[in-house]
């Protein structure tokens, strides 16, 4: 599938006194039409200033940005996008902050209302370009309220709005120009965990019912793990990870992909505190634990219940987990393996020759870790 989004080698360099500051660095994403795309990263890591070049809010100094097969930038300055030609542009992509950016003194219906000031559409019978007529734009409004769920607070003042309800009306106004991107800064990061899932889910609605593309930047692994299907990983300016959300938590490959995985895991959690309980130290001699990970596509039958049947020796479940992320299931289990050192072998020879990845937690000892 054809990218929507290019970013190709973009670099964004600051002057800050006589220092330059590299905000992003030889940095290429593409996003492809359709996608919910997860940029994440600790704050300073460049992803908002990055995703910003995508609607040149923030233009780079290297690199090149192509938007829908239309180069929009290059470094060597042979794309020219200013004044009317780069507002019609910035009309099509749409965006949410973390902090909304209402204005206070209008309602929910003036602050959608004010995203349609230079909207133009192709008049039926002279076929040129036209403003909106205040018919138009009443119309339009309040088709964006019912879209997000608002009618009945249409005259209502950003001060009387819970947080949750003014993402709702930013959304409904960075949806006025009919957009083909929408871009999330943040979006969620002010919210309550319980709104920001409510957020999350009218995003992906939005995505499904108008065929959006979705830009979604955040520091946290658990609003990408529930929405996105791509991620990116930035640290120091640089895309150090990307792949599919599948790709990414069945098989991280950097430190830091790692980490924010395991700030959604709760078998890290498990496997943390062992070394704080008397379990390891309870086990007999002829028994061991270990941490299996494993997908629908590693297994085609219940795992317990293979090595049960099929080899000599008793398995107990300490720990459980499935979850299925974008369709796929992925699972963990902490289990003890009791039986001989040579039958507990050979469980493990299995679960390697069936591309089940797992690790000996024998490692872990009471008190702290080998």
């Amino acid at each position: 599938m054809t990218a929507i989004i290019e970013l190709n080698n973009i670099g964004v360099k600051f002057k800050q006194k006589k220092k330059e500051i590299v905000a992003v660095d030889n940095a290429t994403l593409h996003v492809e039409k359709g996608d919910i795309y997860g940029v994440i990263g600790y704050s300073g890591a460049g992803k908002s200033t990055l995703v910003r070049t995508i609607n040149l809010l923030q233009k780079p100094t290297e690199g090149q940005i192509i938007i829908n097969g239309e180069k929009v930038f290059d470094a060597d300055k042979s794309v020219k996008f200013s004044g009317t030609k780069l507002r019609r542009f910035r009309q099509k992509i749409g965006m949410i902050f973390q902090h909304f950016n209402l204005l206070s003194e209008k309602t929910v219906f003036a602050n959608v209302n004010f995203a349609l000031n230079h909207t133009q559409i192709e008049d039926e019978k002279t076929g040129k370009l036209r403003y909106l007529t205040k018919e138009e734009r009443k119309k339009k409004v309040d088709e964006l309220l019912e879209l997000v769920d608002l009618t009945e607070l249409a005259e209502k003042y950003p001060a009387q709005l819970s947080g949750g309800q003014k993402q709702r009306v930013a959304i409904a106004r960075a949806l006025a120009n009919d957009p083909e991107i929408l871009i999330s800064d943040e979006g969620t990061s002010a919210l309550d965990p319980k709104t920001t899932n409510q957020i999350l889910d009218l995003i992906k609605d939005l995505h499904d019912r108008l065929g959006l593309t979705v830009v979604l930047i955040t520091h946290e692994m658990q609003v990408v793990k529930e929405i996105a299907n791509k991620i990116a990983v930035m640290q120091d300016g640089r895309i150090i990870e990307q792949n599919s959300l599948i790709g990414i938590f069945a098989e991280p490959k950097e430190a830091l992909t790692k980490q924010f995985i395991e700030t959604t895991s709760s078998v890290n959690r498990f496997i943390a505190g062992l070394s704080k309980t008397e379990l390891l130290g309870q086990l007999s001699e002829d028994e061991e634990l270990i941490h299996v990970d494993f997908g629908e596509n590693t297994i085609t039958e219940p795992l317990i219940s293979q090595i049960n049947k099929n080899y000599d020796v008793t398995t107990s479940i300490y720990y459980g987990n499935v979850e299925v992320l974008q369709g796929q299931t992925l699972g963990s289990l902490v289990i003890s393996l009791k039986g001989s050192r040579d039958a507990r072998d050979e469980v493990k020879a299995f679960l390697k020759a069936s591309d089940i990845k797992f690790e000996d937690l024998s490692r872990i000892k009471e008190g702290g870790q080998a």
